[in-house]
């Protein structure tokens, strides 16, 4: 079997297709600007964002006679946007099957800007044989846009095993620091906690805009020895201070399935979340995580709940639905089903 697949510079795409690596599954790929993590596969190179007609017309034949030599048994988009729909109407003249996997914003909020976006979502959609996310959310989204039971698949990217260590009393935070993620809140949040439980310490890592910002106001309302601004975490740190903190917090105005939140999850973190769609496809509120809600001390809360019961529970969710090495044969399974005709 030989697939091309169609994605860009993203650490989801690229890790998806490192696991093929390991399968050593045959395929190419189609990008519109070189992958950087990718540089020991060859990349075809084709960008559609430009207005000229003329050159979206030479650059859709040259993407069609480059689908053509390289004859793939199927195409696997990943995210639906404007070269996926070039190659979307290259493989249905060439009568060659796609599986699409859409992102997010692709089909939550880009199809409402404007009709040509809808258009263009709408027709990847159609055009697939089947259509993965990783939220329920999308997948309503899309089956609004185009009504098929069959054709949707609620699959994760998938995420790398991680152990738990020795818990101690740490709340970790490692979302962008930037307005939508509500890092503010958080610390506002731990404000009232740690006055009552003061040998606790919350643990910001990543950085951002608001960065400084964050850290004067912390600076105003915590104790220097309550709380911590790590920074940039390479993988096995942040995978450390999963292993090794109670409670795990993320509480972002929007969002989609969260990598990070599947992987405290699976690292035996107690969840606190969004008060979002996403959320409860994950968690259930008072039993493996706390859904933030206003006026309630979510911290106090989290600490009410059986923690073996939760780390046990969550762990065997993530470990059966997320788990790379278990969401990459759910969609070699999806492989094999598009080629039956």
């Amino acid at each position: 079997m030989k697939i091309i697949e169609v994605g860009s510079e993203s650490v989801h795409f690229i890790k998806y297709c490192k696991a093929l690596d390991e399968r050593l599954i045959d395929y190419e790929i189609i990008a519109e600007n070189t992958i950087k993590g990718l540089v020991y596969k060859n990349q075809n190179l084709y960008n559609f964002r430009g207005i000229n007609i003329l050159s979206l017309i030479k650059s859709f034949f040259k993407l069609k006679r480059e689908i053509k030599f390289l004859n793939p048994n199927l195409i696997h988009i990943h995210q639906i946007n404007r070269l996926a729909f070039f190659v979307c109407i290259a493989a249905r003249q060439l009568r060659i099957p796609i599986i699409s996997t859409a992102w997010g914003s692709d089909v939550l909020i880009i199809p409402k800007k404007n009709i040509f976006f809808r258009f263009i979502t709408k027709y990847v959609i159609k055009k697939s044989k089947y259509v993965t996310a990783d939220s329920k959310e999308m997948i309503e989204a899309m089956y609004r846009m185009h009504k098929n039971d069959i054709k949707y698949q609620w699959i994760q990217y998938g995420i790398d095993s991680i152990d738990t260590l020795k818990k101690e009393n740490f709340i970790f935070s490692n979302r962008i620091h930037r307005g939508l993620y509500r890092i503010d809140l958080i610390i506002e949040e731990f404000k009232t906690f740690v006055d009552a439980h003061p040998d606790w310490k919350l643990i910001i890592a990543a950085e951002g805009e608001e960065t400084e910002n964050l850290k004067k106001m912390a600076e105003r309302l915590l104790k220097p020895e309550n709380y911590e601004f790590i920074g940039w975490l390479d993988a096995s740190k942040n995978a450390e201070w999963y292993g090794k903190s109670k409670i795990y917090i993320s509480i972002p105005s929007s969002d989609g399935t969260s990598v990070s939140l599947l992987e405290a999850m699976l690292a035996g973190c107690i969840p606190i979340v969004s008060d979002i769609s996403v959320s409860y496809e994950w968690i259930n509120d008072n039993e493996n995580g706390i859904i933030f809600k206003p006026k309630q001390n979510i911290l106090e809360k989290a600490l009410k709940i059986n923690y073996e019961y939760c780390a046990n529970y969550n762990k065997n969710l993530i470990k059966k639905m997320a788990l790379r090495k278990n969401t990459m044969t759910q969609f070699m399974n999806l492989y094999s089903k598009s080629l039956v005709k």
